[in-house]
């Protein structure tokens, strides 16, 4: 979906956004995304993730792996500074030991200050904690049905601070967009003090059932994106969040913005 530069400017709301780009399947989506959700005078940092760096190969040992993964990110490079946006490019450093790659990037755009990570990772959740910043999944089979910006942002909340901020953050980069709350919880009674416009979504336990009520809700309202919050650590986090937005990211194909709880 092609929109012009000045209209993204108004729906702007990312100063420094890291775009991680690690598979050959790699969502295009994200191109569109930054565009869209990068201020006037943004920053947008390419990642690199070497394929070589998840595996061996005939293909890694012929060298083939890196100059592919080095031309896919020039070509995202490329492709975000012809949006007139300011591009720079790295590759995530390799992971320490005991580590995994998903910490290497979450230190990066941590040392970065992003505010923002673009990927495809499918344990959002994780890395938004890790990273102390906004994760938007972009599922490498995400459907072109759903609108860059989005026109429908769908939050999921229950009563805790942390799905409070997931909601303000959602309010804010939906601009003129429509925001539909559904607020979750395992007690039905629970939700009656919201307003009307309020979907409420219970499930006899957390999990997979109720990522599932969340995606169906959401779909069925035809939304472009899903914002979920992180649990936090205290005592009332239970099962709030987390696990939810980890199973959610297994089940969508929908752009999916997980917001990690303020300290």
């Amino acid at each position: 979906m092609s929109v012009a530069r000045d209209h993204l400017r108004l729906r702007g709301s990312y100063r420094r956004l890291l775009v991680v780009v690690r598979h050959c399947a790699w969502p295009t989506i994200a191109i569109q995304y930054a565009s869209a959700w990068a201020v006037r005078d943004a920053v947008v940092h390419v990642a690199t993730v070497f394929e070589a760096e998840h595996g061996t190969g005939a293909a890694y040992c012929s060298g083939a792996a890196p100059i592919r993964d080095v031309a896919r990110a020039d070509a995202v490079r490329c492709a975000l500074a012809a949006r007139g946006l300011d591009v720079m490019q790295s590759r995530v450093p390799p992971a320490h030991a005991g580590a995994n790659i998903r910490d290497s990037i979450a230190r990066l755009a941590k040392h970065w200050g992003a505010d923002l990570v673009l990927t495809d990772d499918h344990a959002p959740a994780h890395l938004a904690q890790a990273a102390a910043c906004n994760v938007l999944y972009l599922p490498t089979d995400g459907s072109p049905r759903f609108h860059v910006p989005p026109h429908r942002l769908f939050v999921a909340i229950d009563d805790s601070a942390s799905a409070r901020h997931a909601a303000a953050e959602a309010k804010r980069v939906a601009g003129s967009g429509e925001l539909r709350c559904a607020f979750v919880s395992c007690e039905p009674e629970a939700g009656t003090a919201h307003a009307p416009t309020t979907v409420i979504l219970t499930a006899a336990q957390p999990g997979d059932a109720l990522a599932h009520a969340i995606l169906h809700a959401a779909l069925e309202w035809r939304a472009d994106l899903l914002v979920l919050g992180t649990h936090g650590t205290g005592p009332q986090a239970r099962w709030r969040y987390g696990s939810v937005a980890a199973s959610v990211a297994l089940l969508t194909d929908m752009p999916l913005l997980v917001v990690p709880e303020k300290s």
